[in-house]
């Protein structure tokens, strides 16, 4: 083939270059090189490119072959969707390959002819508007395709599609493939203009199948949810959107997916949105999750749809913890964890855990937790969480095994952390963190640290930092235990009996001393002296305090058939070993050999004879000076180690009593120390601002009552810590 400009016969060459193209859109047969050659030598032709004849000529004959294909398929009785998609993937198919023959001409003349049309334009390009426009060989076989076929049948091509997409939509079998086709053939046919790539398709096809959608689907949803009540027809709904979103796939351009989306949810969820919200109660009340799972997944797609659920949620979760609160007030605690893990699980399995349903559930609970029945203008819900706790970790708990009571902690600290009043949990706590420290019954250290832990994860090491302190002294007490009985080999010193201290340390423990002094029994004054002596050598400047009401020991019997051991307060046991003298004693002077008083006096005797240890005469709650006093002989028991003291370590009314009074006060600290930290830093605060950044500061320990802060800022000026602005009642400021 030469490549130099050659004189040619353009009719002769243009005849066979007519039946190669004829051949090719047909798909029936491709010659393609000599073909290009042909084309070659009309663009290049002398005198005068042949460049636009060809042009033209190629252009009518694509429009005679279209003419003919659009004859034969208006006049066909067929399925005109099956026709069209038959013909049109065979002209486009062909229409491909012709652009690739006719390279040369794209490559040269007919971009040429563009270039200069969008420099005559200011450097756009012109959508199609004419015959006479020019083309790229694949664009012109499209264009062509639209103006001479496309615009004679869109009509009957959608309503056809549409016919077959309700079909469908109804339960029947149709051809995916041509539906499909026919659509893709609308995206394609768009490619024409490059400014507008799916104009055809949203003008045409997808606003005609949106509003079809929307009808056919606002008729179904209302019959269907009249018919069938909610639950079934939320089922229908369900299965209805994940077919449309199935069916978009399959049919639709990416673009549509969404607007398809809308109209969906329009029809199936919106319409009917009103009736499915009021169901909402009512499957929680009857614990159908699936019939809730199935509302959230549907109410969630359409803004605001969940908001109805939420409040659904929280108010009735309130009115089950108050309802239940209520109904077992003295187990109010485990009644508010079965609230919560029952809702906690519905929140999970039904809504996915979904961020706006936690929250609802977490503001019911606070409500439940703080404002519940038993807790109203009282701290009672911190308080008895604190002694469920304590239930818990205690040895007389064997109900849970290792993994269940980890559960149930994390319960706990789950509960707690709804808790407003976290200070008085933490009073209780510690007290009764320290009564199983005391006595030996804490269930294990690891389940104790755990605890510990999960506070300080909630609120900070100040909170827990006592506690820690705790434990160890704890650690602290068995060394200094066995550096003491060193002491006394060296010393060669005896105790005469098996004696072990613990070192608390006073700011650690919320311990208060005896109320009056102890007389110490004549068999354990050679222990005390032997260790007050050691602690003394060892440590100077520190002052060892003795909780006799605290300490215990064993003591063994030998006046009864069965040799018990009886495991006492040191209280308890100074009064039983003045019978190892007497066998009959009054009061008055087991108060005179003891030195116990009033209540502490009472309530030893009272455990002692109310364990059947011993007799009064007369019988009765009270104890007179005169009352006598006397070993029960016939005591008897199954167990040989027995425990009166457990009497004496349950928690009195007076004792409940005075730890609310320190929570009253260490607030009243709390506060006064904020508001000295708060105006240190501002220097002048008016009284509105300052109340509410004392109760920012508050409120992770306790929610602060407006009359407790007034009280403290009245204390804080006659203090001289504060003071007001002249002339400005309502202003404040630090006094340095």
């Amino acid at each position: 083939m030469s490549l130099s400009p050659q004189k040619v016969d353009f009719e002769k060459i243009w005849n066979g270059l007519q039946e190669g193209v004829a051949n090719i859109i047909t798909l029936t047969g491709v010659k393609g090189m000599p073909m290009i050659e042909d084309i070659y030598k009309l663009c290049t032709a002398t005198p005068q490119p042949y460049s636009e004849e060809l042009y033209l000529r190629l252009r009518a004959f694509l429009e005679r072959h279209v003419g003919a294909l659009r004859d034969d398929m208006l006049e066909g009785q067929g399925d005109l969707l099956a026709d069209y998609l038959k013909k049109w993937e065979a002209y486009s198919t062909g229409s491909e390959y012709c652009h690739h023959i006719f390279r040369y001409l794209n490559n040269n003349w007919i971009r040429k002819r563009l270039e200069d049309s969008r420099n005559k334009l200011g450097g756009f390009s012109a959508g199609p508007s004419s015959s006479t426009e020019v083309y790229e060989v694949f664009t012109l076989a499209l264009v062509i395709w639209k103006d001479h076929v496309f615009s004679k049948v869109k009509d009957r091509l959608v309503r056809s599609l549409l016919e077959l997409i309700t079909k469908e939509r109804d339960g029947e079998l149709i051809n995916e493939r041509v539906v499909a086709g026919v659509i893709q053939s609308f995206v394609k046919l768009g490619s024409i203009n490059k400014n507008k790539p799916l104009e055809i398709y949203k003008d045409f096809f997808e606003g005609p199948f949106l509003e079809d959608t929307r009808d056919y689907y606002a008729r179904e949803s209302g019959a269907f949810i009249s018919t069938n009540g909610v639950s079934s027809y939320m089922k229908k709904a369900k299965e209805r959107l994940e077919e449309e979103a199935g069916r978009g796939k399959k049919y639709l351009d990416s673009s549509s997916f969404e607007k398809l989306k809308r109209e969906c949810d329009t029809a199936l969820i919106e319409r009917h949105k009103d009736l499915m919200q009021v169901e909402c109660k009512t499957y929680l009340a009857d614990d159908k999750r699936d019939d809730l799972s199935r509302m959230y997944h549907l109410l969630s797609r359409i803004p605001e749809g969940i908001n109805p659920m939420l409040e659904v949620l929280q108010k009735y979760v309130t009115d089950v913890g108050f309802d239940a609160v209520k109904s077992i007030p003295e187990a109010s605690t485990k009644t508010l964890l079965d609230v919560y893990v029952k809702f906690s699980d519905v929140v999970k399995t039904a809504f996915e855990n979904d961020s706006a349903f936690v929250a609802s559930l977490d503001k019911a609970m606070r409500q439940v937790v703080n404002d519940n029945p038993i807790n109203k203008r009282t701290t009672k819900s911190p308080e008895l969480l604190a002694k469920y706790s304590d239930f818990i970790l205690s040895k007389s708990n064997k109900t849970f095994e290792d993994d269940k009571l980890d559960q149930m902690l994390n319960q706990v600290l789950t509960i707690f952390k709804y808790v407003d009043d976290k200070d008085v949990f933490q009073k209780f706590y510690s007290k009764m963190l320290a009564r199983r420290l005391i006595h030996g019954t804490s269930l294990s250290d690891d389940a104790e640290s755990a605890m510990i832990g999960g506070l300080k994860q909630a609120c900070g090491y100040e909170y827990t930092s006592k506690l820690q302190r705790m434990f160890n002294d704890m650690a602290l007490s068995n060394d200094i235990n066995e550096k003491f009985k060193e002491y006394l080999e060296i010393k060669s010193l005896s105790n005469g009996l098996d004696f072990n201290i613990l070192i608390l340390t006073a700011g650690s423990w919320p311990l208060t001393a005896q109320s009056a002094t102890f007389n110490v029994p004549q068999e354990l004054e050679r222990c005390v002296n032997n260790f007050t002596g050691y602690y003394n050598s060892q440590y100077t400047g520190r002052k060892v305090n003795w909780l006799h009401h605290l300490s215990k020991g064993d003591l063994k019997t030998f006046y009864l058939k069965k040799r018990y051991e009886f495991q006492v307060t040191n209280y308890q046991m100074g009064v039983l070993l003045m019978f190892n003298k007497a066998e009959r004693l009054t009061v008055e002077e087991i108060s005179s050999s003891t030195n116990l008083k009033d209540r502490e006096l009472t309530r030893t005797l009272q455990s002692l004879v109310s364990s059947k240890i011993l007799r009064k005469e007369p019988d009765g709650a009270t104890c007179e000076p005169t009352d006598a006093v006397t070993l029960n002989d016939r005591f008897a028991s199954k167990r040989l180690r027995f425990k009166p003291a457990a009497v004496l370590q349950k928690e009195t009314k007076e004792e409940n009593s005075e730890t609310h009074k320190s929570i009253e006060e260490d607030r009243k600290l709390f506060l006064q120390a904020a508001i000295v930290r708060i105006m240190k830093a501002r220097k002048t605060l008016t009284h509105v601002n300052l109340v509410k950044e004392t109760i920012s500061q508050a409120k992770a320990r306790f929610q602060p009552s407006i009359p407790m802060i007034k009280k403290c800022i009245e204390h804080l000026i006659e203090k001289e810590y504060l003071q007001r602005q002249e002339g400005e009642t309502n202003t404040y400021s630090y006094v340095a």
